[in-house]
C-alpha cells in the first residue's frame, strides 16, 4: 500500500513539475506572428504563431520573448501569454 501511494506521489509530482515549465502562447489576431525566443542562458530562437492558434515552449526559468520590437520577460511561473491587437497580454 505504502509504495503504490509512494508511486502515485512520484508521478503527480512528475507531471505536475513539467507541466509548470510549459508556456503557452495564445495569439488571438487573424494575422500570424514570427516571436523571438530567448531563454535565460539559452540561444534566440524564432518561433512562428499562426493566426488564431497556440503553441507550447518549454520555459523552464526566464525567457524573453519579443513581438514587433515589445519585448516581455517571463518566468517559469507564468503558464499562459495571450497576443491581442499586436501586443502581449498577461
Amino acid at each position: 500500500m505504502n509504495m503504490r501511494m509512494l508511486v502515485a506521489g512520484a508521478l503527480a509530482l512528475a507531471i505536475t513539475g513539467t507541466a509548470a515549465n510549459a508556456l503557452t502562447i495564445v495569439n488571438k489576431d487573424q494575422v500570424p506572428y514570427t516571436l523571438k525566443i530567448i531563454p535565460k542562458g539559452g540561444t534566440e530562437s524564432d518561433l512562428a504563431l499562426k493566426a488564431a492558434s497556440k503553441t507550447q515552449f518549454d520555459c523552464k526559468e526566464t525567457c524573453q520573448i519579443t513581438l514587433g520590437g515589445k519585448t516581455e520577460e517571463v518566468d517559469g511561473k507564468l503558464a499562459r501569454l495571450v497576443i491581442r491587437s499586436g501586443s502581449f497580454v498577461k
